[in-house]
């Protein structure tokens, strides 16, 4: 405040000084001061002191003295609403500063002070009624116009807060921020007309302006008028062939005209443009298409985008989960292993990021070893997912390491099944591990459950019929297993082989012999074959 107590301080007569102009070689008139106004000129600046000293209880009784010997002061009313209202006694301090304003309307300062303490009251009207004197004073000041405006918008006034700002461009012409501010407030009292009115005066007056053509075209594709909105993005395009952001515009224009394929080719050609960052480009992917499209209809453009996007990419780690997702949907899975690893590293508490991981080095002969390592990982980080475990007694089945397996797979069954994934597959595991370890009882039981489940899971038929048959139990259960598989796959050999030793077991050599002899021409070099055809032949 102290700058404005300087530009203040003074007790007036009330009166405006005329403007003339100054003679730099003539000196200035010596004024005559009285006693008294040398008195009240002391007051004040005694006032003053403590003031800006910092000492307001004492200023404002000095105030008080002075304008109790001197009323027409009108610095010393101005002080003492300054310090009223920084006590929030805006009633008192209003009626100071109307003091100061009577005395001198002109001074900018006191209606400043007057405005401020309306405000803080919550006078709207007041409020504005000042700040038009304020605004009518001094009409170079463009600022004023600028708060008197918002005045009114704070009243709910929106057609006068514009009207100020015509007479800002009446003085200055038709400028950008006061064009879109005014658009702003015309789309607030809901006359979107108005608004684009606005913005075309601007375009008119700015004519290669890019930004009112695309402001203008925005507000035509919310209204729906996409004839006219497509006639500013052309004239963006005429403007700057190489703006990036022109092609995602006709993008969504096509979009919104059911043009797929014309939307696509302009997505490629904003890809194409190296102005546009990777970044962008996969945001831009994220909120141009649903998950259908990206995935379904329009995934051979998609895709293709994704490629470009990451090929450019600095910090692939960042998209690193949903690039990984993308190849994993073209089955390309090395590449998308190599992707959900990056994922992992920046962070690992995504369980689908595992998942596809996993999957994907399943499929993909030779990644054994891995595989089962970051199964392990996830194993312990969500012990409530199947899958790693899952992986992790395969691998130990595949090594022999039966008791593990069946740990891993106990826990499994423990935790439950999301929707019954892999249930079924892991009571069919459940069944290999336990028979592999002489529980048979227990292996007939997972095998059965497993058949529940998926009753035509011809590996678990036909495995649960072989080891009936190699217990040489059951065999009538293993016979109609086995019937089936071989009525389902006639040309699988080890399905025939299986069938063929169950009815030799059960004294049906005649009815085994052919179909153990085309199991062994389907594979001449299985020495286990050619054992069963000997033994079945009575050699």
């Amino acid at each position: 405040m102290a700058a404005s107590l300087v530009v203040a301080a003074g007790c007036g007569s009330g009166k405006k000084a005329a403007s003339t102009k100054a003679n730099p070689y003539e000196r200035p008139p010596i004024r005559e001061v009285t006693e008294e106004q040398l008195a009240e000129d002391g007051m004040l600046i005694d006032a003053l002191s403590l003031q800006e000293t910092g000492r307001a209880d004492e200023a404002l009784e000095a105030y008080g003295r002075t304008v109790e010997k001197h009323p027409s002061c009108d610095a010393a009313w101005y002080g003492m609403s300054q310090l009223l209202a920084q006590r929030g006694w805006t009633d008192s301090a209003e009626a100071c500063a109307r003091r100061a304003v009577a005395l001198r309307g002109d001074n900018v300062w006191y209606l400043l002070s007057l405005a401020m303490t309306q405000q803080m009251k919550g006078d709207n009207n007041g409020t504005i009624e000042t700040w038009e004197t304020i605004v009518r004073q001094n009409p170079e000041v463009l600022d004023y116009y600028y708060e008197l405006s918002n005045q009114y918008i704070a009243a709910g006034n929106l057609p006068k807060a514009v009207e100020v700002l015509n007479r800002v461009e009446r003085r200055i012409g038709v400028t950008e921020p006061i064009s879109m501010q005014k658009a702003k407030l015309w789309n607030a009292a809901d006359k979107p007309d108005k608004a684009m009115a606005e913005v075309e005066a601007l375009a008119k007056a700015v004519p290669g302006d890019k930004q009112s053509n695309a402001i203008l075209a925005e507000m035509n594709m919310q209204q729906k008028r996409y004839a006219k909105a497509k006639t500013y993005y052309d004239r963006i395009l005429e403007a700057d062939p190489e703006d990036p952001y022109i092609h995602i515009q006709l993008a969504e224009y096509y979009k919104a005209v059911g043009s797929p394929a014309e939307a696509d080719s302009e997505m490629v050609r904003a890809f194409d443009n190296p102005a546009l960052d990777s970044k962008t480009k996969l945001q831009l992917l994220g909120s141009f298409y649903s998950t259908e499209e990206f995935f379904g209809s329009r995934s051979a453009t998609t895709f293709r985008l994704m490629d470009k996007a990451m090929s450019g990419c600095t910090d692939s780690t960042e998209f690193a989960a949903f690039y990984g997702n993308v190849l994993f949907n073209q089955h390309r899975y090395p590449e998308a292993s190599h992707q959900m690893v990056l994922a992992l590293q920046k962070d690992s508490s995504m369980y689908e990021v595992w998942e596809l991981l996993l999957v994907s080095l399943s499929a993909t002969p030779g990644n054994e070893a891995d595989m089962e390592r970051y199964a392990r990982r996830a194993a312990a980080l969500f012990p409530v997912h199947t899958l790693p475990h899952f992986i992790v007694a395969q691998q130990a089945i595949i090594g022999e390491r039966y008791n593990e397996a069946l740990r891993e797979l106990e826990t499994a069954v423990r935790w439950g099944f999301s929707k019954g994934y892999l249930e079924a597959e892991t009571y069919g595991l459940m069944g290999e591990a336990y028979y592999r370890t002489g529980q048979y009882d227990k292996a007939w039981q997972a095998f059965d459950r497993c058949l529940a489940l998926r009753p035509d899971d011809m590996g678990t038929l036909n495995n649960y019929a072989y080891y009936l048959s190699e217990q040489n139990t059951r065999l009538e259960q293993a016979e109609r297993m086995s019937r089936r598989t071989i009525e389902a796959e006639p040309n699988n050999a080890n399905n025939l082989d299986t069938y063929a030793w169950i009815l030799h077991l059960m004294g049906r050599d005649r009815e085994a012999l052919p179909l153990m002899e085309k199991a062994v021409s389907l594979d001449p070099k299985s020495d286990t074959l050619r054992r069963h055809l000997e033994a079945i032949r009575g050699k």
